[in-house]
């Protein structure tokens, strides 16, 4: 029978971007014979084995992630960047599409897919947009090692996730890839950035031999994360936006005004500067200090 008289395989095509795996063919009343037809007439190109795609659509970041993920068999899903786009997290379209698929299962990736092979809990699964993809909470948990904090950050501030949810997500998923970081990231959310990366700043200048300075100390009417009072520098720890609002923002951009106003050489950091970019934040520091000196 002509594929035009396939009403639900059209259907699945238009769904599924135009991308569709033997047994989806199948459940289609799509024939072996007649898939191996369309792919000798040009119509289907073969991804891998058991997974296809229509010949006529150009390959893109929607595509490569359905054909990653039908690539890495049954029970696979999208987690990651990848997955954090695919719930439309992040707007940049990934790079490197990862998949995790159940032990014991092992087919040939797409090229640029990375396949982790893993067991994950039922309850940190979802299915979106015909595609088996990582539940919200886990996929902020990983997207936030592989592209940065802020996603994290963003999810918790637009209530799309909440602390309880990461943590127990976190306690379920334990040993995964990045799993460390991820629950440091968690516990910073939990008791505060400031504090945390506050304790981290002090113990890296007090290891790197850097002296004068002092920790939430009184100046101009405020009180100031790290200060090197003889030099009037002021190091300042930037919070999540998550733990933010209108009135602290303008809080604190009128204590930043205010110490150069009076003078104060003010450095900015964020948490991730601290506990992933330690060297730097040294560096800026010091210059900081030996700007302030030479003045």
């Amino acid at each position: 029978m002509d594929m035009a008289d396939r009403t639900a395989f059209r259907q699945l095509i238009a769904r599924h971007d135009g991308v569709f795996s033997t047994s989806e063919a199948s459940a289609c009343e799509i024939t072996s014979s007649a898939l191996h037809r369309m792919v000798r007439s040009g119509l289907v190109t073969t991804a891998v084995r058991g997974v296809y795609r229509m010949s006529d659509r150009p390959v893109d970041a929607r595509m490569r992630c359905r054909m990653s993920v039908l690539a890495a068999g049954s029970g696979a899903a999208l987690v990651g960047g990848a997955a954090a786009w695919w719930h439309g997290l992040v707007t940049v379209e990934p790079t490197t599409v990862r998949v995790i698929a159940p032990r014991g299962r092992h087919a040939a990736p797409i090229d640029g897919a990375q396949v982790w092979h893993r067991d994950v809990d039922p309850r940190d699964l979802t299915v979106i947009d015909g595609l088996r993809v990582t539940g919200l909470p886990l996929t902020v948990l990983d997207a936030a090692v592989d592209i940065g904090v802020s996603v994290m950050d963003r999810a918790l501030q637009r209530g799309s996730v909440t602390l309880m949810q990461l943590d127990e997500t976190q306690r379920r998923n334990r040993g995964r890839r990045g799993s460390p970081r991820a629950r440091a990231m968690v516990a910073a959310m939990s008791e505060g950035a400031r504090s945390v990366a506050e304790r981290q700043a002090t113990a890296l200048l007090r290891s790197a031999g850097i002296s004068g300075w002092r920790c939430n100390h009184p100046t101009c009417g405020y009180v100031i994360d790290i200060t090197f009072p003889d030099l009037k520098v002021a190091v300042e720890i930037d919070g999540f936006a998550f733990h933010s609002d209108p009135v602290a923002f303008q809080h604190d951009r009128r204590r930043h005004n205010t110490l150069i106003a009076n003078g104060w050489i003010v450095v900015h950091f964020t948490w991730q500067d601290v506990t992933q970019r330690p060297q730097q934040v040294l560096a800026h520091i010091r210059a900081a200090l030996t700007r302030a000196s030479a003045a």
